[in-house]
């Protein structure tokens, strides 16, 4: 059976790759706490500090508070190590819809950018044309 410490330490680290895999990083311990207590429902919210020991490997949540980070984070509990498969695959679709729009607020920017452009031509041959005619 593995250790105490080795038990938190793998918590830490599945804790840390839920956070990873949900927003591209590891947030601080104000951040945790906040966006736990905005999701525990029923269940008694935590300090920043408690979250603080989480992320540090220096404690383990209990059962229900570990039911919620389950929930919100795709945690596997069984594994105590990695997010669930189907967590990632669940985040990977989401960031790819995130991607594609993206890429259309993208092409739409510089649609908008080009037919501006293309007004802005039309205005200067038309001045050009204005000045070639005074001469």
């Amino acid at each position: 059976m593995p250790s105490k410490q080795a038990l938190r330490d793998s918590f830490a680290l599945a804790l840390a790759n839920g956070l990873l895999l949900r927003y591209q990083e590891v947030p601080s311990a104000a951040f945790l706490a906040k966006e736990f207590n905005v999701r525990s429902g029923d269940v008694e919210s935590i300090t920043q500090e408690s979250a603080r020991r989480w992320l540090r490997g220096l404690t383990i949540p209990e059962l229900d508070k570990l039911l919620v980070l389950r929930s919100w984070l795709d945690l596997d509990l069984n594994a105590l190590g990695m997010p669930s498969t189907e967590g990632i695959e669940k985040r990977n679709i989401e960031l790819s819809r995130v991607d594609i729009k993206k890429q259309e607020v993208f092409i739409e920017t510089t649609q908008s950018i080009k037919e501006s452009l293309q007004a802005l031509m039309i205005e200067v041959e038309r001045l050009e044309q204005r000045l070639g005619q005074k001469k």
